[in-house]
């Protein structure tokens, strides 16, 4: 199927920065400074700033990122750690990965975030940390969640790999937690030309840890003071991150527009009850890095807009319980319904900075009418 506009356009935005990134490009190859140096230093200060952290570590990707963070909890073998079954893998194979156990609790049927109230059952005896997911430009609600963690003595570790620039109560996710990780995939609010990863703190011996994990624990050449692994960003990555940088909340501002048309061209559907449309709870910042729907006949909506070369996307289409490689945890999907529910009705439209009004206008005439018949 040709589609008439695609589901994210990277090559738009690249056009508008053309100049400036082959320009930068040009510098580090003069340079041959690939690893690290000032272009991530500063990158990093930059990210502190913007996000209102003492420190910021770069790393090598949103998933390195989350491990890093955990590996720096000393979180590992025989800890529990509490989070969503509703995510992108990552958020609990970085768990599993630092070799810790993954405990799930079900999610808010209008945000898709951790459900708070479902934390105390989920608790055990070896629970150490929450890992709430900000999912799809929207933070968990935070005050709770850390009465939660503060009343059970445990770290907060936030997943904002959809929600940098997001806040709850005024206050950046990121900055909330004990820590946080986020992703500069190049499909991310903010993204790079490749992979490349974050993690914040305001606490200065959790950031040392991580600057010297990601380095094979080195701070003195040779010298091996904990047992790290590679995942340093290059410098390309960060130069280009930088260019990017200034213009988020540009970015962020039409998004916010765009999910404020799809509100407005979506109200008669979601009035007759034919969708359900994300709510943006009070007091939070939406960045929209997914505009979700729910719809009944999910499979059927989505094949009947691709038929009018409407592009659209599902996450997820399972809860990670489910995953093939989570099989041997014995976790049983029937425990969290409301994930289940929302992984057979969700279904992503466009939303992208320069996506046009006319393309929008495109994806809601053809979904209306497709409810319209379902």
């Amino acid at each position: 199927m040709a589609y008439q506009f695609p589901f994210f356009d990277l090559t738009r935005q690249y056009q508008t920065l053309k100049p400036q990134i082959l320009e930068t490009v040009a510098r580090i190859f003069e340079k041959q400074t690939f690893v690290m140096g000032d272009e991530v230093l500063n990158f990093e200060k930059e990210m502190a700033q913007f996000i209102g952290v003492r420190h910021a570590v770069t790393c090598g990707s949103g998933t390195e990122a989350l491990i890093l963070a955990l590996k720096a909890l000393d979180v590992g073998p025989g800890d529990d750690v509490l989070t969503t079954p509703f995510s992108f893998f990552a958020s609990t194979s970085s768990i599993l990965l630092a070799g810790a156990n993954p405990v799930f609790a079900d999610i808010e049927p209008e945000t898709y975030n951790l459900d708070t109230s479902k934390l105390e059952r989920a608790l055990t005896k070896k629970t150490k940390a929450i890992l709430p997911v900000h999912l799809f430009g929207q933070t968990a609600e935070m005050e709770p969640l850390m009465a939660f963690a503060k009343k059970h003595g445990l770290m907060v570790l936030e997943d904002a790999a959809q929600s940098l620039g997001a806040k709850y109560a005024g206050q950046n996710c990121m900055s909330i937690g004990t820590m946080g990780a986020t992703s500069f995939y190049p499909t991310k609010n903010l993204g790079g030309a490749g992979e490349g990863g974050l993690v914040t703190t305001n606490d200065d011996r959790l950031a040392e840890r991580a600057r010297l994990l990601r380095v094979h624990g080195m701070k003195v050449r040779y010298t091996h003071d904990l047992l790290g692994w590679n995942t340093r960003m290059d410098a390309l990555q960060a130069a280009v991150l930088r260019i990017k940088l200034p213009h988020l909340e540009k970015w962020t501002a039409r998004r916010q527009t765009l999910a404020r048309q799809y509100f407005e061209l979506l109200r008669e559907p979601q009035q007759n009850g034919k969708i359900v449309l994300p709510k943006t709870l009070p007091g939070r910042f939406h960045v929209w890095n997914q505009f979700t729907v729910m719809v009944p006949n999910r499979d059927d909506v989505r094949k009947k807009l691709d038929e009018r070369g409407i592009p659209t996307d599902i996450f997820y289409p399972k809860t990670i319980p489910v995953q093939p490689a989570l099989q041997k945890l014995g976790v049983r999907e029937n425990d969290f319904p409301v994930a289940v529910d929302c992984a057979k009705r969700a279904l992503a439209l466009p939303i992208f900075p320069e996506l046009t009004d006319t393309e929008q206008k495109a994806v809601t005439t053809a979904l209306v009418e497709v409810l319209g018949r379902s």
